[in-house]
């Protein structure tokens, strides 16, 4: 896990957001705690708004990983509250209404956060060819934002 920790490193180690694409991809690949540990953790050194959305869910995320509701709670909130303020300051940011498109498809209805999901899927899809995201990370994201939106019916 060292020699996956150290690539990770290097792979973040850049001030500015030309690695993005390595936290697009590193953020679908998470499949254990220890990954969104490590995600978390090199997050939290990039200076970059464009990878601010998927640190807040990687936040969220750590609720999967503790049997505290209490801690499930403060995880889900913290992290919800960074990806509002997010969107806040950026309405226009597809990756951020895209990652809380996939928070919100995933997560409990109990917790009442799946107001956004229509609206959200909607205007990726009206905006999405016009973002500077790569084709196949548009793609991606368009075949994502319909499969959790064909889930709410």
């Amino acid at each position: 896990m060292q020699i996956v920790l150290f690539f990770l490193i290097g792979l973040f180690n850049t001030p500015d957001c030309v690695k993005m694409e390595s936290v697009r991809s590193e953020y679908h690949n998470i499949k254990t705690e220890e990954q969104l540990n490590q995600f978390i953790d090199l997050l939290d050194n990039i200076p970059c708004d464009k990878a601010q959305p998927y640190l807040a869910s990687a936040i969220m995320q750590k609720a999967q990983y503790t049997m505290w509701p209490t801690s499930k709670l403060k995880y889900f909130q913290t992290g919800k509250k960074q990806l509002e303020s997010i969107i806040q300051k950026d309405p226009d940011s597809i990756e951020a209404r895209y990652v809380r498109v996939l928070v919100q498809s995933e997560i409990p209805y109990i917790l009442g956060y799946h107001d956004d999901m229509v609206s959200d899927s909607f205007y990726i899809k009206k905006h999405i060819a016009n973002s500077g995201l790569p084709e196949n990370y548009q793609e991606l994201i368009l075949k994502n934002v319909t499969k959790a939106t064909n889930n709410i019916n």
